[in-house]
This record gives C-alpha cells, sequence and structure tokens, in this order.
C-alpha cells in the first residue's frame, strides 16, 4: 500500500505536490515500532512543505530492504540489525534518526512449570526469521547470558509469524516458550490468563545498563545517493518525522492514533507502549551493543564503525 497523493482535499501522506522535486520514497513495516511515518500521515505531518513524501507499506522486513537495495527507497523503517547487514554487503546508506527501542518478551504457559530461561534446556521456542534483532536478542542475549547454546541446548522453530505464536504456545501447544514484542504480547496476555513472562528484556536492559530510554531495534536509514544529493528534502523529511516522534511521546491523543493507524485497541496500544519507546536522537553506544549480538552470531562480520553507519 502506498500511502501518497496529488495535491487534493485529504490526500494521504504527502507534503504537497511539487512539480520540480521527485518525490521521497518511504517504506515502513505498518507495526506498532514502525508506525511514526504512518501516524505521520494520519496527522497531515507529511503535508507541509515543497516536497512529496510517499510512504509504502511491506509486509516484513525482508521485502523492505531489497526494495531498499533495489532503489526503489530513499528512506527506510526498519530492524538495526537488518540495515547494519545491508551496510555490510554493500548497499550504500547511512543511519540518519532512531525509531524505536524495546518490546520483546520471552513467554512460556504456566503448565509447562518452566519459571526461567536456565529452564528451557530441551524445549522448543517459536521466534521470527533468523538474523532479525529478535532472533539475535534471544539466540546471543537471552539465551547466551543463561549459559544456553542456541544450536545445542533449544529446538528454535524460526520464520513464525508473530501473530501465531500465541496460538502455538497457548492453544495447540506445538511449543513451549515463544520471543515475541509488542503489541503482540500485550494481546497474549489479555488473551490468556496462564501465560507467563520468563523474560522482559526491556526490562532487563533497561536495568542492566541505567539508561532512560530501552535498547535500540528499529532506525530509519537514508540511500548515500539521497544524503549527497537531496539533503535539503532528507532534512524536511527528518523534520516532520521528528515532529511525529514528539507527538507520540507528548500527545495525549497518541495512542487513539496508533490505535487507529494499527486496528488495533486502544488499551492493548497502552499496555504494550510500556515496552516500547519512540525515538528519534541516536545513541550511538546502545546502537552498537545492539549489533554485537549480531556479530556474536557471525549474521555480521564484525560491526561496522561510526562512520560507516551513521550520517551524523
Amino acid at each position: 500500500m502506498i500511502l501518497a497523493a496529488a495535491v487534493t482535499a485529504g490526500s494521504l501522506g504527502t507534503f504537497a505536490s511539487a512539480e520540480e522535486s521527485e518525490p521521497i520514497r518511504v517504506g515502513s513495516i505498518l507495526a506498532l515500532g514502525t508506525a511514526t511515518p504512518f501516524v505521520a500521515v494520519e496527522n497531515g505531518l507529511f503535508n507541509q512543505g515543497d516536497v512529496e513524501i510517499e510512504v509504502t507499506e511491506f509486509s516484513d522486513g525482508a521485502a523492505l530492504m531489497e526494495a531498499f537495495a533495489a532503489g526503489e527507497l530513499d528512506i527506510a523503517i526498519g530492524g538495526i540489525i537488518p540495515v547494519a547487514t545491508w551496510i555490510s554487503k554493500g548497499v550504500d546508506m547511512k543511519i540518519v534518526a532512531s525509531a524505536n527501542g524495546g518490546g520483546h518478551v520471552l513467554m512460556t504457559r504456566e503448565d509447562t512449570g518452566i519459571t526461567s530461561v536456565e529452564e528451557l534446556k530441551g524445549h522448543m521456542i517459536a521466534e521470527p526469521s533468523v538474523a532479525t534483532v529478535t532472533d539475535a536478542l534471544l539466540r546471543s542475549k537471552i539465551l547466551g547470558d543463561a549459559g544456553l547454546d542456541p544450536e545445542m541446548d533449544v529446538t528454535l522453530i524460526p520464520g513464525m509469524k508473530p501473530a501465531d505464536m500465541a496460538t502455538v504456545l497457548m492453544a495447540t501447544k506445538e511449543v513451549d516458550a515463544m520471543i515475541t514484542w509488542e503489541p503482540f504480547a500485550a494481546q497474549a496476555e489479555a488473551m490468556y490468563d496462564d501465560i507467563v513472562v520468563l523474560y522482559d528484556t526491556p526490562e532487563v536492559i533497561k536495568e542492566e545498563t541505567g539508561s532512560d530510554a530501552f535498547y535500540p531495534v528499529n532506525v530509519v536509514a537514508a540511500s548515500q545517493d539521497f544524503i549527497d544529493n537531496r539533503e535539503d528534502d532528507l532534512e524536511a523529511f527528518l523534520a516532520a518525522y521528528k515532529e511525529t516522534v514528539d507527538f507520540l511521546n507528548e500527545d495525549e491523543g497518541a495512542n487513539a492514533v496508533l490505535a487507529k493507524v494499527l486496528e488495533l485497541d486502544e488499551e492493548i496500544i497502552e499496555s504494550a507502549r510500556k515496552r516500547i519507546d519512540y525515538t528519534y536522537d541516536i545513541d550511538q553506544e546502545a546502537s552498537v551493543e545492539t549489533l554485537k549480538w549480531a556479530e556474536a552470531l557471525g549474521y555480521i562480520d564484525e560491526v561496522a564503525s561510526a562512520e560507516e553507519l551513521f550520517w551524523k
């Protein structure tokens, strides 16, 4: 789905038409952590400048990054590990802003009797695709800190859609645990009384680091060509993007807008937001720590330098 338009009343997703300017092509997944551009469209914040902004919805991160690598997008909002992976593969882009942090939860059922991560040894865990932030977090950080080898001590079931995880854990009981993220964790907690949180990653890492923010998860990346040749357009986009982040963090009506955009109950949004944050400024040190999870697993050969990763 592309949210963009010519200059007509009520058009969805543009700064305003500008015949002399190419549109800014933005790609994102319609999910809680990456909802910012869709909120900007809903609030008309991409309709206040001189250049058109097209926001395209992608079904998953792989499709998003493939479109970016093919030159079909100028800006992508996605996971920091996939972005760093594509940079390591030679895709010429930079991280230009942060998007969000936190959100991941490792859950089980009461009847498994599992009360700690260590007790997952010998059990099956549902997870999303390999080499995502969620996968690297589970394998390197959560299981690693518990002294568990993700290849030997547990059976990971990758590639599972987040909407299906709670079903295979709680209803059909095909797995013994799942690593999910918000708002799916909040939805599962609302649906099942006997679901158990084994590891609340935002809470654990926030306590470990003493940071006011959660660990970086999603970022805003721009192609080097766009940075080099259309810096004014990039700055205009980022100004509207930051205004949207501020709205999400400061406006009492933000949860209602998120609920509308994501087609979720506002109560679920409110609960889910206890485990995520929306950010703009890049915490480079914390970002590198997230990338080290991927490096430890060999998903990237080594964490790139700040000059290679970040625009400013």
